[in-house]
């Protein structure tokens, strides 16, 4: 029953997910709101990167998740988004066709997109896939169809 609720949190994210996305200084963009307003409304830890490109802008969402999609920098293309909400535990079988990974010394849980290999209809070869896991307390899912798995690792790796 647990891996339907969660599969069908998955799907409605997948459904509603729009298609728009540091350590020195965040260029945000369509008038987000900032990290530090964020924080002051949530009640757990948000995480945020800290290997993030100079040059990528940030858009931020607040419903029905905190949602951090970092563009490029001519902000026409998500490099990657990160998803967070209050944590919850994960379990193996709830990712029965993703690889384990480290992150943080958190046990994480990646699958590669099905398409990935396949040029999209802007001419763009797919890569990466979606990565799951809990952080001090937050639940992080994070996407990319741009950004390869190993690029995705580091970015999940440098998130405090």
């Amino acid at each position: 029953m647990t891996f339907l609720i969660r599969l069908f949190v998955i799907l409605i994210f997948l459904y509603s997910y729009p298609n728009i996305i540091s350590a020195k200084e965040i260029k945000y963009n369509h008038n987000s709101k900032t990290i530090s307003e964020i924080k002051k409304e949530v009640d757990f830890t948000l995480l945020t990167p800290t290997n993030i490109p100079e040059d990528w802008t940030l858009d931020t969402k607040t419903s029905p998740w905190i949602m951090l999609h970092y563009m490029d920098s001519k902000d026409t293309k998500l490099m990657v988004g990160i998803h967070q909400r209050l944590g919850f535990h994960l379990f193996k079988d709830d990712f029965p066709y993703a690889q384990q990974v480290d992150i943080n010394g958190n046990k994480g849980y990646f699958q590669g997109w099905e398409e990935s290999g396949e040029v999209d209809k802007n001419g763009d070869t797919i890569t990466g896939g979606l990565l799951n896991w809990v952080q001090n307390g937050t639940y992080v899912e994070m996407n990319s169809s741009r950004l390869p798995k190993e690029r995705m690792l580091e970015i999940a790796r440098s998130m405090k």
